[in-house]
Order: structure tokens, then sequence, then C-alpha cells
């Protein structure tokens, strides 16, 4: 995926968009784990959090043949049609304005200008020197 995003990626988290376009990708196909890595680019625990939390929707059927876990979009599920036609909506629509999805740049701050010509004022002499106001030594009194 490019710097360029689509609509898609605009809606959702990059990892689950990336994820929503290669599950309900037509026509529908069954992939493994290590396959949406090297198709996505993205981290291993990265998309086998976002799966978990795919199948804890129901959006995914998972099974495995001994070697690989297989993961496909739930064509039972209730959202499945909806999230089909946002997935293939988003390839068709026309791509954002760019421009309005980056951050402005924070200015700058100016160095503080420093102060000159002013110096504390001289405490009262009845002034006690020292309170041990944030010591965490308990002072004892002598007798």
């Amino acid at each position: 995926m490019g710097s360029k995003k689509t609509v898609l990626d605009v809606l959702f988290p990059r990892v689950r968009a990336e994820l929503l376009r290669l599950l309900f990708a037509e026509p529908p196909q069954h992939r493994y784990v290590r396959e949406l890595m090297n198709m996505s680019g993205l981290a291993l625990h990265t998309i086998q959090d976002e799966l978990r939390k795919f199948n804890a929707l129901g959006l995914i059927v998972t099974w495995s043949n001994g070697y690989h876990r297989f993961y496909r979009a739930n064509q039972d599920h209730p959202l499945f049609e909806s999230l089909l036609h946002i997935v293939r909506a988003s390839a068709k629509l026309p791509m954002p304005k760019q421009i309005l999805l980056r951050q402005r740049r924070r200015r700058r701050r100016r160095p503080a200008k420093q102060r000159t010509g002013r110096q504390a004022m001289p405490l009262p002499k009845d002034w006690p020197g020292k309170w041990n106001l944030f010591s965490n030594r308990r002072q004892t009194r002598r007798l």
C-alpha cells in the first residue's frame, strides 16, 4: 500500500482496512496468517490481534488443516454484504483529497527570550532560612 489512501483507509484504521481488503476480496478466498502477513506487509502479531477481533465478532470463519490455520470472510454474517460492498466500492470511488488528510505542520516555537535585569527580591530578615517543607526526614524536637 503506497502513500495514497483509499476511502477504506480513511474509514478504518490501516490494519483493519488492509485485512478487510484481503479477506473480503472478490472472489472470497481463504488465507492463512503468514500469507496475510506477506500480502499486507504488516507484522504477524498485528494481524493475529486483528483476526482475533474479527473472530470474536463472527466476521470470519476459521479452520485448520493441521499445518495452517485458515481464515475466510463469514458469508453468513449479517454485515458480510455491507462490508463486501464497502470494500468493492472503495476500489472504485475516487481517491480522497490527500492534501486534506495530511496533518498540519506545527509552527516552530521561537526560543524563549532571556530575562535580563530581573533579580529575586531579598527575603525579610525574620524569614526562616530553611523550613524543610519538602523533606522526607522528620525532624525530632529535642527538649
